[in-house]
């Protein structure tokens, strides 16, 4: 007997399995956008300028004064000779100061005897006035001629208005004289009731001087005159004539004092503001 024996190997093969678990990490970015919105405020300043125009209006002044009566007006007249002195020749003539009739008629202003001025270029017009200088403490005695413009004869106008104007003196604190006028032949003067003027009289002549030391500013315009300047006044009214005489009179001052005249004032006309 054979024995025979079988040896059976049984292999065992012992598969492992490795499981890889790969693991996936998702990173989700997310990104975040942040929107700035600017908001722009435009602030519009709107500047509203108001121009308030004052207009300041000035009334015009109309003097409703005597029709009888003619006004002389050195507004509009022209210096057409200004050699005023104490000799023979001298004159002031004054071209158009009124017109008569359709005649123009001139004022021709010469001395009498001895007249003496301090500033003679101060002689002739300013603003609406004539002016005469006239030397400290001195006496001018003038003679005014009315004259036909183109004849040179002398020609008679009238009754008319003179204003003399400025009849002032140095101030209080000073030792200075004041202004005056002599005249004769007129018809009749006007002041204002609380006028700065003395009046006096003595063999036919009239004088008007400053009743107290007041300087007074110097007048420009005729229908603008203050409450002072026409306290500083006198308005004479001749009668028909060709000619006048007139002394003025200096006091002591700085040199010399300008003697302002013109047609008329309100002193004896009535003022309507336009």
């Amino acid at each position: 007997t054979t024995t025979t024996t079988t040896t059976t190997t049984t292999t065992t093969t012992t598969t492992t399995t490795t499981t890889t678990t790969t693991t996936t990490t998702s990173t989700t970015t997310t990104t975040t956008t942040t929107t700035t919105t600017t908001t722009t405020t435009t602030t519009t300043t709107t500047t509203t300028t108001t121009t308030t125009t004052l207009t300041t209006t000035t009334p015009t002044t109309t003097l409703l004064c005597d029709p009888e009566l003619q006004v002389l007006d050195f507004s509009k007249a022209t210096v057409l000779v200004k050699n005023l002195t104490g000799g023979i020749g001298g004159m002031l003539r004054y071209g158009s100061v009124a017109v008569v009739n359709g005649v123009t008629v001139d004022l021709i202003v010469t001395a009498i005897g001895v007249y003496e001025a301090f500033n003679t270029t101060k002689n002739g017009v300013f603003g609406d006035f004539g002016v005469i200088n006239v030397l400290e403490t001195t006496e001018g005695r003038l003679a005014f001629t009315f004259v036909n413009a183109e004849t040179d004869e002398a020609m008679e106008i009238g009754p008319f208005y003179l204003t003399w104007f400025d009849l002032d003196s140095g101030d209080i604190s000073e030792d200075l004289g004041g202004e005056a006028v002599t005249a004769n032949s007129f018809r009749s003067y006007h002041v204002k009731e609380d006028a700065n003027i003395i009046v006096s009289e003595e063999y036919g002549f009239t004088t008007f001087s400053s009743k107290e030391k007041c300087p007074v500013k110097h007048p420009s315009k005729l229908r603008k005159l203050t409450h002072q300047q026409l306290q500083h006044s006198v308005t004479l009214v001749y009668p028909k004539t060709s000619d006048f005489t007139v002394s003025l009179v200096s006091g002591k001052g700085t040199g010399g004092r300008n003697f302002f005249f013109g047609g008329t004032s309100i002193n004896c006309c009535r003022a309507i503001d336009a």
